[in-house]
């Protein structure tokens, strides 16, 4: 690092007022961010149809969901009914389902004859013709019903389907807060204090007008040199592993290896009783130890594979080494069908493909990890120990 992008860092985080207050908002617990349900749709549609629901024990009745309806239709270019229709109905009779038939939720009230659907969305977009199907399905199903069709999304965007009304999650944040103000008493401290946290989640992640997002951008736009370096020496999850590949290989140890130089990407390791061999400290343009013959883990984006690779060096010993692994193929599963000049994989074994990386968290990885590293000394390692000897190379 230079001196230049050094003074860039002084001047991000020393007398920051702006990273001060960003770190004071954020800092803030919060029930919603502790349990990941910031932007997980699901998590959203399941709490809204929460305060949606006149029968659940808000002590909101119906408000919330007379609220939310009033803010819509007035905002309609076409509304299918009256603001102040709403606004002197008795509306504790709603029904509110769940993923039926796919939509995200759906509220009816038979006493009025009001059916509303919403379509949530947060970081997705409409597919498969999404609305229209919806559209058809709800008037097929409520012939005799006003219907209410609200698409909600953090911007309030546009809908494909104009029988759909726009709605944002500010104005669901803006909202929420008149109701904390105006209805304390009756909706309880639990509650008041359940919605503040989901209102200052909003603020947080989704609203894009919130304090935290304005902060963001200010601060961007006087030390963009600072955090685009910053961001450029990120962790990331191919670093968090990479550090967790080189804490096994250390706590391993006992098992008679060694860590060598590495890297995010290559993480080495040999066995300790090789370097016996003169022939194993043989080689160049590798690693700064010399070894010649190393396991490697290749630890890219989406997938680790672990290989034991002849590197670069003095020719004789590379074909001992190789012939050896040759002559006990069924050791030396993956050996490559010649000797290349510079690297050849005599071992290879699959750690994680790349839908490990789709489908799991990273203790999920870990333990995946741990199990074939665990088979890995048991087994694999113990047979090439008993055939990796070459003392011919002694010699050399």
């Amino acid at each position: 690092m230079n001196k230049e992008e050094i003074k860039h860092l002084e001047n991000f985080i020393v007398d920051n007022r702006d990273l001060e207050r960003l770190e004071s908002l954020i800092a803030q617990f919060n029930i919603f961010e502790s349990v990941g349900a910031v932007r997980q749709e699901l998590r959203h549609s399941d709490f809204l149809s929460f305060l949606l629901d006149p029968s659940s024990n808000h002590g909101l009745s119906d408000l919330f969901f007379k609220s939310i309806l009033k803010q819509v239709l007035i905002s309609a270019d076409e509304p299918p009914l009256s603001a102040i229709d709403v606004d002197i109905a008795n509306m504790r009779d709603v029904e509110i389902r769940r993923e039926w038939n796919n939509i995200d939720i759906l509220a009816i009230s038979p006493g009025t004859q009001i059916v509303c659907a919403i379509e949530n969305k947060i970081d997705t977009s409409e597919h498969s013709n999404q609305l229209p199907r919806y559209r058809n399905f709800i008037f097929d199903n409520f012939k005799d019903y006003q219907k209410i069709l609200i698409y909600l999304t953090p911007e309030g965007e546009a809908p494909s389907d104009n029988n759909w009304i726009p709605y944002s999650y500010n104005e669901i944040s803006g909202l929420l807060e008149k109701l904390c103000s105006t209805h304390k008493s009756s909706m309880g401290y639990d509650i008041h204090i359940l919605i503040t946290h989901y209102v200052t989640m909003l603020r947080r992640h989704i609203v894009s007008e919130s304090e935290i997002a304005e902060l963001c951008r200010k601060i961007y736009s006087h030390h963009k040199k600072a955090l685009d370096l910053i961001y450029e020496h990120k962790p990331d999850l191919q670093s968090d592993l990479a550090d967790f590949l080189e804490e096994l290989v250390k706590s391993s140890e006992s098992a008679g290896i060694s860590l060598d130089v590495s890297s995010k990407t290559y993480i080495r390791f040999c066995a300790n009783s090789w370097d016996q061999y003169p022939a194993q400290l043989l080689g160049n343009e590798w690693t700064s130890t010399k070894r010649i013959l190393l396991f490697e883990f290749q630890n890219t984006a989406k997938s680790l594979v672990l290989k034991l690779i002849i590197g670069p060096g003095d020719k004789h010993a590379r074909e001992m080494i190789y012939n050896i692994a040759s002559q006990h193929s069924l050791s030396f599963p993956g050996r490559s069908s010649k000797l290349y000049q510079k690297f050849t994989q005599i071992y290879k074994r699959e750690y994680l493909k790349s839908k490990d990386y789709d489908d799991s968290n990273m203790d999920d990885l870990k333990s995946k990890i741990n199990r074939r590293w665990k088979k890995f000394l048991e087994e694999d390692f113990k047979e090439i120990m008993g055939k990796m000897i070459f003392p011919e190379l002694s010699s050399e």
